[in-house]
């Protein structure tokens, strides 16, 4: 009975290993699958009738024979280790926000696939930007019923920097981007135009040209994803020279046949802002289909690849993934009630600098009524999204402009922050009169006339209102000093009900509340010869930040 079990065990872990090696055949014969549902060892033959995939599935290789239909639904992922055919009238056909991943970036398909793509709604005379994710899809054929003069790509060269009117005969090429005008008889309705790419799925290497961004001249590269699957944009990011990604929302209906750049989305390697106009901010990735704009270091040819796409994450349509660098950032929007938008950015970033770093920091939208961004020394720009040096500290200072076509009252509030900033105050200096306001409390409204302000607003993450004659006094009667061998606070004008202890870091040493004394003495505190921040608050509301080396 042993050589027995032994002798079968032998045969079936080598017949197991065969199928390994050389994999299995499993064919739809119209209602089910012959040799069980497939698998990545499993080569798949759809021979007759309707075979529905609705859930994430994995084949070593498709043959799709005529007259049957293989059909990707629900948003499911198909992942292929090799090649696909579809042969004669047979179809392989990928709806709405479904992937086709593939393993290989060696394998030639053959035959072609119906790549299915919904707009968001549109309406007459608006643009979607596309991108093909086929071989060989001609642009009057993806959408006939487009005047035959609303086609255009961009060309980003320094010479040229316009967008370029496209023969509507023309081939799309992969890794290109398309702005395709709304069909005729389109109306101030929106509605979704169902967009289907017939041709040979995208597979493997595929190029693109860019030209080097020049902040002069705005010059940016109008690409698409490839793939008929959504791609990382962290990936695209590390393994490319591209630096910031422009997404067009179209949130803005036309007005006197002109558009406007404020409906714009942008996204750098860490995090994204809303466009002007409002929506979501760009997320992790990029869904098939998409066309953007992207600033990059050199002119020079990147390389889309299969490495950079990734399973599902294909519903937002608007070298190998490596970590993203530690980063925390805070939203800020600043509004009226007008509906005026701004949405900007900053933070701190492992590999960042209080500099400018290409790919980090993203240059702020210059349209609408007003602008609003962040500063950095030496640049006359203005940033929507700015990265500085990690560690953070607490005593860091950003300084923060706005310009305004329009006189009036504005809020300027937090949309969001990562959780770093949960236990840190952010605190808005207003220098026109010396007030700090936390802006974790509550926005902070102000009025303004017409013009540009560089110099007005300050982000702080202490309150050190020097300006401020009363705030002056309570800063000179506390109080900091050593008392046998500990940290002692004491305040001559208020009693002291809260203290909060940051090492440079801005993490939180020490938190103490409800004191209600005129003096306390730290002996939770142990000695680590560090500069600490010491934050007391007076029963008066006044919070005085103190330095102290322990």
């Amino acid at each position: 009975m042993k050589k027995k079990y032994i002798f079968n065990f032998i045969i079936g872990f080598s017949l197991l290993t065969i199928q390994m090696m050389f994999g299995q055949t499993t064919t739809w014969t119209g209602s089910a699958w012959d040799n069980g549902d497939p698998n990545i060892t499993s080569d798949a033959i759809v021979l007759s009738g309707t075979c529905n995939i609705t859930s994430n599935t994995s084949f070593k290789s498709i043959t799709v024979q005529a007259d049957a239909i293989l059909n990707i639904d629900n948003a499911a992922t198909i992942t292929v280790q090799d090649n696909i055919q579809v042969l004669g009238t047979g179809q392989l056909i990928m709806n709405n926000n479904t992937s086709l991943l593939q393993n290989n970036s060696s394998a030639v398909n053959t035959g072609n696939i119906k790549y299915r793509r919904n707009t968001t709604p549109m309406r007459q005379f608006e643009y979607t930007y596309w991108g093909s994710p086929v071989v060989a899809q001609v642009l009057n054929v993806f959408s006939p019923l487009t005047l035959s003069d609303k086609f255009y790509s961009y060309n980003a060269s320094v010479g040229v920097n316009n967008w370029v009117l496209e023969n509507q005969a023309n081939v799309m090429t992969p890794g290109k981007g398309y702005a395709i005008r709304a069909p005729q008889g389109y109306t101030a309705t929106p509605q979704v135009f169902n967009g289907e790419f017939v041709g040979v799925p995208n597979n493997g290497n595929i190029p693109a040209s860019v030209a080097g961004f020049n902040p002069m001249l705005l010059n940016y590269n109008f690409l698409a994803n490839p793939y008929p699957s959504a791609i990382s944009v962290i990936t695209l990011l590390d393994n490319s020279n591209l630096g910031t990604l422009y997404f067009w929302t179209h949130n803005s209906a036309i007005t006197n046949n002109v558009f406007t750049s404020s409906d714009y989305a942008i996204r750098t390697r860490t995090t994204g802002t809303a466009a002007v106009t409002g929506g979501t901010a760009p997320g992790l990735y990029i869904t098939a289909g998409q066309g953007f704009f992207a600033s990059a270091a050199t002119t020079t040819t990147i390389n889309f690849t299969n490495a950079m796409r990734v399973a599902g994450n294909n519903l937002q349509f608007y070298r190998n993934t490596q970590d993203v660098p530690l980063n925390y950032y805070v939203h800020l929007n600043l509004t009226n009630t007008l509906g005026a938008f701004k949405q900007i950015a900053f933070g701190y970033q492992e590999d960042a600098t209080n500099g400018y770093d290409f790919g980090s920091d993203a240059l702020a939208s210059t349209e609408g009524v007003i602008r609003f961004y962040s500063l950095i020394d030496s640049f006359s720009v203005g940033f929507g999204i700015q990265a500085r040096a990690y560690p953070w500290l607490i005593s860091d200072v950003i300084p923060l402009g706005y310009t305004t076509t329009e006189a009036g009252t504005f809020d300027i509030a937090i949309d969001h922050f990562d959780t770093f900033f949960a236990d840190k105050d952010i605190f808005l200096e207003d220098t026109s009169n010396g007030t700090f306001h936390n802006l974790k409390n509550s926005a902070f409204t102000f009025t303004t006339t017409i013009g540009t302000f560089d110099s007005r607003f300050k982000i702080h993450y202490q309150d050190i209102s020097l300006s401020n004659d009363d705030f002056v006094g309570n800063e000179n009667s506390v109080y900091v000093f050593k008392n046998d061998n500990q940290p002692k606070i004491v305040s001559t004008k208020s009693n002291i009900t809260g203290v909060v202890v940051y090492d440079m870091l801005g993490r939180i040493v020490l938190s103490k509340d409800k004191i209600n004394t005129s003096e306390i003495v730290l002996y939770e505190l142990t000695r680590n010869n560090q500069a600490l921040i010491i934050k007391t608050t007076l029963e008066n509301n006044v919070t005085v930040a103190k330095k102290f080396v322990f």
